[in-house]
């Protein structure tokens, strides 16, 4: 009996004779020969990415140095100590510009510049102060001894304690290291003693001007020559510049009225030691006192030199010395000139009194003619001649 074939066998070679088919009818790889002259590059691998590394943020500690850096830089900029040494303040500013410009972007770099900057102004610092210390001081002690040369000391002793506190305290901030701090302290103590030498001017001034009256030819400038002097009382010991510039213009104003006032008495001075000079012109007094004369004209002309430079109290002063001079040259060649005339007038007696006597001699005993000696006439006198003899 035979078996008819199931499906599920018909399926399976079914399958196999599609495979077996698609064997045969598949194309052939054609295989290609490389040339001689070509080379096969192998493909490069692909570098791993980089992660990106975020910067060091800026911290309190680099925000420290910055803001240290610039307070040294400021208070360089306040004291002038970048015109000192202006190399050495070129590098630390060199190194303040890169450290600004690499904050926030390179921490290593900004923080290595600023402590670089800060070294260079530090030791800016240190060298001006120093020199700039050695001479307020030398600047303090020759204004503290003209204080005491003029008598400040004793006039106003309360202000002038004050100026000696300020001078210590300076030396005291030096000795801390607070340098900045002294050097504020030696200013004020300068602005202080020389306030007091000014004072003094001004005291002096008004004296002058009070003795001679002098007020009455500028009464605006003595008015307020006064009142700067209450200006600067007021303020020192609180704003001691102040104090110094308003002492300052009143020794200016009160110098303006003592001018006045010298100026009108050298103009009524003047016409004095023109009368004298001509004087002592009228007798010849250049040629017969040449070196007392010419010490008298070179006074004059001195005196009108201050005259014209508006120097009035030299003027008057030069003046007055000139008329003086002028006036011994007149006396003194006057004195002579009168001796020579007394002279004259004796020796011409003398010669009356020899010829009265000749005359009677000749009448008692007439001596012959042709006597040796003998003469009718006496010899001349030569009153030039023997005025000077006698005036020496």
């Amino acid at each position: 009996m035979k078996l008819k074939p199931s499906l599920f066998a018909v399926a399976c070679v079914s399958v196999i004779l599609i495979a077996i088919a698609g064997c045969k009818t598949a194309p052939q790889a054609e295989t290609q020969t490389a040339q001689p002259s070509e080379v096969v590059q192998a493909p490069e691998p692909t570098p791993a990415p980089v992660p990106e590394v975020a910067p060091k943020p800026v911290d309190d500690a680099l925000t420290a140095l910055r803001d240290k850096m610039e307070g040294l830089r400021n208070e360089g900029l306040k004291y002038g100590l970048n015109t000192y040494r202006p190399e050495d303040w070129t590098g630390a500013e060199s190194s303040r510009d890169a450290g600004l410009s690499a904050y926030g972007s390179d921490y290593d770099a900004a923080q290595s510049a600023f402590e670089d900057a800060i070294a260079r102004y530090e030791a800016l610092r240190r060298a001006a102060f120093d020199s700039i210390s050695s001479e307020l001081e030398a600047e303090i002690a020759a204004a503290r001894a003209e204080a005491v040369r003029v008598g400040a000391d004793g006039y106003y002793p309360e202000q002038f304690a004050m100026a000696d506190v300020s001078a210590d305290t300076a030396l005291s901030l030096k000795s801390s290291d607070d340098l900045a701090g002294a050097y504020d302290a030696a200013q004020i103590a300068l602005l202080r003693y020389k306030s007091l030498i000014a004072g003094m001017s001004a005291v002096g001034l008004k004296d002058k001007i009070d003795k001679n009256d002098f007020a009455q030819y500028a009464e605006d400038d003595y008015a307020a020559a006064g009142q700067k002097y209450d200006e600067a009382a007021s303020a020192y010991g609180t704003a001691d510049a102040a104090a110094l510039d308003s002492m300052n213009a009143s020794v200016d104003l009160y110098t303006a009225v003592k001018n006045a006032g010298y100026k009108k008495l050298s103009e009524e001075l003047a016409p004095k030691v023109e009368a004298v000079r001509a004087l002592s012109d009228g007798i010849k007094a250049e040629r017969a006192a040449k070196d007392d004369y010419a010490k008298a004209a070179n006074l004059r002309k001195t005196a009108y030199g201050f005259a014209d430079s508006q120097q009035w109290e030299e003027a008057y002063e030069t003046g007055q010395e000139a008329l003086s001079a002028y006036t011994a040259v007149y006396q003194n060649v006057l004195l002579k000139r009168n001796a020579a005339d007394a002279a004259m007038a004796a020796a011409r007696q003398r010669q009356e009194s020899s010829t009265e006597l000749a005359r009677k001699a000749d009448e008692i005993a007439p001596i012959p003619e042709g006597t040796e000696g003998y003469s009718e006439e006496l010899p001349a006198i030569d009153e030039n001649s023997s005025a000077e003899e006698e005036a020496k």
